[in-house]
């Protein structure tokens, strides 16, 4: 039987030696992070942001249980506690950079298109970058990594505008390949506000009228404004984020699934195989024993 034990979360010191003053920044070519690194071929987590170009390859990442193709000119973002691992199926090229919330705040700035608690929370899984504009994000990276290697003054202080940058240029990529999500009116910031709960309160509060009610408008509205901007009802956006804590859990945890369905504040475990079972066409008790089998 696979063992079901909680995967192994990673910091930027240990997943990989690093020199002792590597805390809350490093830079790898791909090929320079794989050595020595077979442990990330299994599911785990980082207490860090990454960023991954790749210039060329073949594989996949898997992120959250969802599995997307390693291309050239793709750049994948992880967020902190995203479970994933890799499949390759040859050499891959490209930049990896970690970062840490601290190391991004190095410089602080008010303005919300830059700061670590929003836009970073709304950057996608990945963005493919046009050949024409390539060029540029390989150059951005090759800034980062001389400042990382040279070590002069200021260099943490250059790095942290230049990850700033990045996280800009790969927003306006985004937003350009959905303009809908482009929107920085009252609407889009309520949309914002909405996903922000949802994420830090989906344990205790499961419907639209919940979420409504904590930004003071009705859930009509809030459904409304949900639907415009991401194309799915609010509903739909609270039960996928319980979802996904609940395949975190019945696949990398030793919990039972009574206590996993009090973990995401279901007080009667019928009712949580019921709520899961309508999303995912499986009780979690097969759900787990499909993970195991896997």
């Amino acid at each position: 039987m696979k063992n079901t034990s909680p995967p192994r979360k990673y910091s930027i010191k240990n997943i990989k030696k690093t020199p002792q003053h590597v805390v809350d920044f490093n830079f790898y070519s791909f090929e320079q992070f794989l050595k020595d690194a077979e442990h990330l071929t299994k599911s785990h987590r980082h207490d860090f942001y990454t960023f991954v170009l790749t210039v060329d390859g073949v594989g996949s990442h898997i992120i959250d249980f969802e599995e997307y193709e390693i291309k050239p000119r793709r750049l994948f973002f992880i967020n902190y506690d995203q479970i994933h691992s890799w499949k390759l199926d040859g050499p891959i090229h490209g930049k990896i950079i970690l970062f840490s919330k601290s190391f991004y705040n190095l410089i602080y700035t008010g303005n919300s298109d830059i700061r670590s608690d929003t836009a970073l929370e709304n950057l996608p899984t990945y963005v493919d970058i046009e050949e024409e504009d390539f060029s540029s994000w390989l150059s951005v990276c090759g800034h980062i990594e001389h400042e990382f290697k040279k070590s002069e003054k200021f260099s943490e202080e250059v790095t942290c505008l230049l990850l700033k940058t990045c996280v800009l240029k790969m927003e306006r990529i985004a937003e350009n390949s959905n303009p809908a999500s482009s929107r920085t009116d009252h609407k889009s910031m309520l949309v914002d506000a909405f996903k922000k709960l949802v994420n830090v309160n989906f344990r205790e509060l499961k419907t639209t009228s919940d979420y409504a009610h904590e930004l003071s408008i009705t859930a009509n509205y809030l459904n409304s404004l949900v639907k415009e901007s991401l194309g799915k009802p609010a509903g739909t956006v609270i039960r996928n984020r319980v979802i996904l804590e609940a395949k975190r859990l019945l696949s990398h945890s030793d919990l039972s699934v009574r206590q996993i369905s009090l973990e995401l504040g279901f007080t009667d475990n019928s009712h949580f195989g019921k709520y899961f079972k309508k999303s995912t066409g499986l009780t979690p008790d097969t759900y787990r024993k499909n993970s195991i089998n896997n």
